[in-house]
């Protein structure tokens, strides 16, 4: 009987990958970072729990795990009873294990996942219909919050102490940008330190001493620059065996927060010319000739190749347990025409990219720098140059306006729609100055 058992139970063996295993270890353990994942901006954080709501873990298939390890021991159970009766008349005698005592060996191969819920690790998008928007300050904010450290000398700093992949497929990158927006974050905590504590803020770290601490987080952001699409699905690829080689770098202590493209759409026009040569070459020819030559990636297919950079993305995410943030530039898209006004209510941006990239985002964001009003052809000198400091007053505000992009609303859930519009509508704002990111209004 054991032995039938045990061949029932070994052909319900199935097999694993080493990724696989690893996040499910991670999902056994409730205090694994994970289990609440935050990009250290709160309206941000309270828009993605809308779209991505914290859930508990899905069990069906450690259930069934757990269904078949007690039919097993239940049996295995019945067979001792059978022989500790026949060996033994006194079937309370010390050696027999009594039903209502077996109850620890399932608990405790299968823990039960803690009941804090847990939330999906986000992609999110951010897209504009023109270029200097505020879409690439949004990722230094981000990319400067998660190589942070948690704490400075038992002082708080606010960061993730985490490392960043940030691919500049714009070829625009600006360490002394991100130093700037790091040192920002870092002397918005200190003032909140020094105004509660006067013992606190002798504790402070001195502006030296904040230099060398961004500095020394700078080091845990790893940029590539790939000069083709191609090329960044190249890139995508290396990243593990990157990552992995401790000899390569310095954050083997870190895990890696995010994987940021700056911007996924910098090669979307070169592609669609590519593109459109290989589909005229393809004129005349049969369609299973064409079907094989694009399988065996002899021939340059658009949807092809973006569908693979989205694939290898997920991959990475998996693999990794890292958010994915992407800006992108959408040609045509058409900004809200009043600043003061909800923007969600004027303007949404059709995804730019090939499917599966209107799908593959948590959170879909616009963003839109405020506008100075153009002079009207009648306005005279006089009356412009009295009107020129309330025009310069907005460039120097540097107010940035963000919203979530309503494209394809039809298909959202209720729920989804009553907690956009109770969340301001989706929208909020952000400021970019010559100091740095802030994502409070100074008249507040």
């Amino acid at each position: 009987m054991a032995a039938n058992l045990g061949k029932s139970a070994l052909a319900d063996v199935h097999q694993e990958g080493l990724d696989q295993l690893l996040s499910e270890l991670a999902d056994y353990y409730p205090g694994s970072d994970h289990d609440v994942y935050s990009l250290g901006i709160p309206v941000l954080d309270s828009l993605l729990e809308v779209f991505a709501p914290k859930t508990s873990q899905d069990r069906s298939r450690r259930a069934s795990d757990q269904d078949q390890l007690r039919d097993y021991q239940a049996a295995a159970y019945e067979e001792m009873l059978m022989q500790v009766e026949t060996e033994d008349d006194n079937s309370h005698g010390p050696n027999v294990m009594h039903a209502q005592d077996d109850t620890g060996p399932v608990d405790a191969l299968f823990p039960e996942p803690d009941e804090s819920q847990k939330r999906p690790i986000p992609i999110l998008e951010v897209s504009s219909c023109l270029s200097s928007s505020g879409k690439s300050q949004l990722l230094y904010y981000l990319t400067a919050i998660a190589i942070l450290p948690r704490a400075y000398g038992g002082i708080p700093v606010g960061g993730h102490e985490a490392a960043v992949v940030f691919i500049d497929t714009d070829d625009r990158f600006d360490a002394e940008r991100l130093r700037v927006v790091a040192r920002r974050i870092m002397q918005e905590h200190m003032a909140i330190l020094s105004s509660i504590s006067e013992e606190q803020s002798a504790g402070l770290p001195t502006d030296c001493d904040m230099d060398a601490l961004i500095v020394s987080s700078l080091r845990h952001v790893h940029v590539f620059r790939p000069q083709s699409s191609i090329a960044l699905l190249a890139t995508l690829h290396s990243l593990g065996p990157y990552l992995f080689d401790l000899s390569r770098h310095q954050s083997a202590s870190r895990p890696l927060q995010m994987i940021s493209i700056d911007s996924i759409t910098a090669f979307i026009w070169q592609d669609r010319l590519r593109d459109e040569v290989a589909r005229t070459e393809e004129i005349g020819r049969s369609r299973e000739e064409v079907d094989s030559e694009r399988e065996q990636k002899r021939r340059f297919c658009l949807p092809i190749l973006y569908d693979e950079l989205a694939k290898q993305l997920k991959q990475l995410q998996s693999q990794f347990h890292c958010a994915i943030v992407y800006t992108s530039v959408v040609s045509g898209g058409r900004p809200a025409a009043d600043q003061d006004e909800p923007q969600s209510r004027f303007s949404t941006l059709k995804p730019a990219l090939p499917a599966p990239w209107g799908k593959l985002p948590t959170l879909r964001l616009i963003v839109h720098r405020s506008t100075v009003r153009p002079f009207p052809p009648s306005m005279t000198p006089n009356a412009a140059a009295k009107d020129a400091p309330s025009r310069q007053s907005v460039v120097h505000q540097g107010k940035i306006s963000a919203w979530v992009n309503e494209w394809d609303r039809d298909g959202w859930p209720r729920r989804i729609v009553e907690a956009v519009e109770a969340s301001n509508g989706g929208s909020f704002s952000f400021f970019v100055r010559e100091t740095g990111v802030e994502f409070s209004d100074p008249a507040d």
